[in-house]
């Protein structure tokens, strides 16, 4: 059992799927490497979208994609991947970004990040507005980063492909351990890459896998 925590299938909604036979192809991926459930997390960019225009535009590809989706496809859940930017936190419609039924927000961080750039709007987000904050594919920045970002509350995500990757490698596997990664996704674009890389994530994680996994239902209430 593998839940997805992070992919770009909706068709046509961000620089992931390229329309719906990629998205069918997809899907059909995911279902043959025995994903029980993917989370959509088309990419939102404040700097260049409103909210509500995000909001329309996943509504219609979620749609479009949904309603042809064959009775054995994973479930589906829609959320974001959605950047950090000072004010997030008072943004409209905030929660519509997080994944649905929840109020777990996948947070990318933007290659400007600093500490104090953005300390504000990462503490509104945790003790405000009370999310729970998912960082995506942590294993893309700096240890320090992350390991100041973890001992701060924030929760990891990993990328399958990380456990390829011997230079991060370690630091994947201690951030698993120590219980601060709560999913992991295939950060799933097009179709060249599929799920060739969970047999080494689990291989990898051994009993850690199960524990992430438990995790993740837990945060999405299954």
């Amino acid at each position: 059992m593998f839940i997805d925590f992070h992919s770009h299938i909706l068709p046509g909604a961000d620089h992931g799927s390229d329309g719906l036979d990629t998205s069918l192809r997809q899907i059909e991926l995911a279902r043959q490497a025995g994903v029980r459930t993917m989370v959509a997390t088309p990419h939102f960019y404040p700097r260049y979208e409103e909210v509500e225009d995000f909001l329309r535009r996943r509504e219609e590809t979620a749609g479009t994609l949904k309603a042809a989706l064959p009775e054995n496809a994973p479930r589906l859940l829609i959320g974001g991947e959605i950047q950090l930017c000072r004010g997030l936190e008072r943004m409209p419609h905030l929660e519509k970004l997080c994944v649905e039924g929840t109020k777990v927000l996948l947070l990318e961080l933007p290659r400007s990040f600093s500490i104090g750039h953005h300390e504000q709007t990462l503490d509104a987000l945790l003790y405000e507005r009370k999310l729970t904050v998912v960082l995506a594919h942590i294993d893309r920045y700096s240890s320090a980063v992350v390991d100041l970002l973890l001992d701060l509350g924030f929760y990891g995500q990993l990328n399958l492909d990380a456990f390829n990757r011997w230079h991060i490698r370690k630091n994947a596997l201690l951030w698993a351990k120590s219980g601060s990664v709560v999913a992991l996704g295939s950060d799933l674009h097009g179709t060249h890459t599929g799920y060739q890389d969970l047999p080494n994530a689990k291989k990898r994680l051994g009993e850690d896998f199960d524990r992430i996994m438990a995790r993740t239902q837990e945060l999405l209430g299954q």
